[in-house]
């Protein structure tokens, strides 16, 4: 035992003096920050910029009207479109190709083009260079149809005003109803889901990446053998294993508090430069979340760390690697591609059964816990499979870690893999 804690504390010393360490842990909550500030920040910026827009009106109508809707202003108190009429004295083809030569030439930021029989299913036109301002187009859409709405509803002798009031839509609060009660949800519960799920796929497959390098550098560079001199591959691969896991651990407490910290006075800093935001929630993790992240944690990193210190052994390089590790990177590629459906449908049979596999459990058991809770009999099964894949991964890798680990030149074929496994 005192060999392998020798070995961890190699380990663990050796990495959290690396400068991606530093940097990594410093990125870290400087991300997490990005992640939760900058939506809410853009959110509530504006664009304080003048547009002038084209109108080709053949209904004679709507242009008023359109002016009317569109009375978003700027910071300054200026129109933030401002519509420019274009008659039709001419062929409407010649005005559009006019128009497209302004708005190529900057002189316009779009122009639209209105039908005469728009009030009848005709199509308008929406012209620009920069047709991916979805917020603008939305504006445009709301304006016009709202506009030739009213109009139908007047020619059919009826109150637009009224059949708007009649019409008004119904608003839908969401509720989560939990053991600690009923609160409102505003979307904190996909937003929590997601971040942990990313958090945990990318630490398992970093700290996985680190012992692999570990393990074909003391390979390549023959240290793996003066050091077996006086310990068990076994002992060495324990350590190891242990070591990076104890750095992980270090980096998500360094994390944790500054989630603690950041959740305190984010808000009070945002609304500080946005006062608008002063409506946005931050969404509460409860406590069982957090002790089964970090949980799923521990027991996904020691079911990869063991396949990636496996195949570090049997081959020579990093280049060697990337073949062989694709299929353990598969493993939590898929739980992320299935992460919407097991988001809309967490107590469907096949979330179920995806989230009992033991190499998709510690992603998407964690997904279920966080979108709705499943039964305790399910979380305690996948943990079970989880433990029981754990202890035969660790008997089998350790059988191929033992040989593999002095092994050098050619990589092994499967069939010596299983011959190694056989040993003794």
């Amino acid at each position: 035992m005192q060999k392998i804690l020798s070995v961890i504390k190699r380990e663990y010393i050796q990495i959290i003096r690396t400068k991606g360490f530093i940097i990594g842990t410093i990125l870290g909550p400087v991300l997490m920050a990005a992640f939760i500030v900058v939506p809410v920040v853009v959110q509530f910026i504006s664009v304080d910029q003048q547009e002038k827009i084209g109108i080709i009106d053949e209904t004679g109508e709507i242009f008023m009207d359109l002016e009317q809707k569109l009375d978003q202003k700027l910071k300054d108190g200026s129109r933030r479109y401002l519509l420019i009429s274009y008659q039709l004295k001419d062929d409407v083809e010649a005005i559009k190709e006019d128009l497209n030569q302004k708005v190529l030439r900057k002189e316009l930021s779009a122009y639209i083009y209105i039908p005469t029989d728009i009030s009848g299913g005709g199509e308008a036109e929406f012209v620009s260079e920069h047709v991916s301002d979805f917020d603008k187009r939305g504006n445009f859409n709301r304006a016009l149809s709202s506009i030739v709405i009213e109009k139908r509803l007047r020619g059919e002798g009826l109150d637009p005003l009224k059949i708007s009031e009649y019409m008004r839509s119904v608003v839908l609060v969401t509720k989560k109803v939990t053991k600690r009660g009923v609160e409102r949800d505003t979307g904190g519960t996909f937003i929590i889901s997601y971040f942990l799920v990313l958090v945990l796929y990318m630490t398992l497959l970093f700290y996985g990446q680190i012992i692999l390098r570990g393990v074909i550098e003391e390979k390549s560079s023959r240290v793996v053998e003066i050091v077996l001199s006086s310990l068990t591959p076994f002992q060495l691969m324990a350590g190891k294993i242990v070591g990076i896991a104890a750095v992980g651990f270090t980096q998500y407490a360094i994390w944790a508090l500054f989630g603690i910290v950041a959740s305190q006075y984010s808000k009070k800093l945002i609304t500080g430069f946005f006062p608008a935001a002063a409506s946005f929630t931050m969404p509460s993790i409860p406590a069982y979340i957090l002790v089964y992240f970090v949980l799923f944690f521990i027991l996904g990193y020691f079911l990869y760390a063991t396949m990636y210190a496996a195949i570090g052994s049997m081959v020579n390089s990093e280049k060697e690697a990337q073949q062989l590790i694709m299929p353990v990177v598969m493993f939590l590629v898929v739980p992320i591609l299935l992460m919407m459906f097991v988001i809309k449908s967490p107590d469907s049979t096949f979330s179920v059964v995806l989230s009992m596999i033991p190499f998709f459990a510690p992603i998407l058991m964690l997904l279920r816990i966080c979108v709705l809770l499943p039964p305790f009999s399910q979380i305690a099964g996948s943990i079970i499979l989880l433990v029981m894949s754990i202890v035969l991964m660790i008997w089998l890798v350790a059988k191929i870690y033992r040989v593999g680990i002095l092994m050098y030149g050619k990589r092994p074929s499967f069939g010596e893999i299983l011959k190694w496994i056989r040993y003794s």
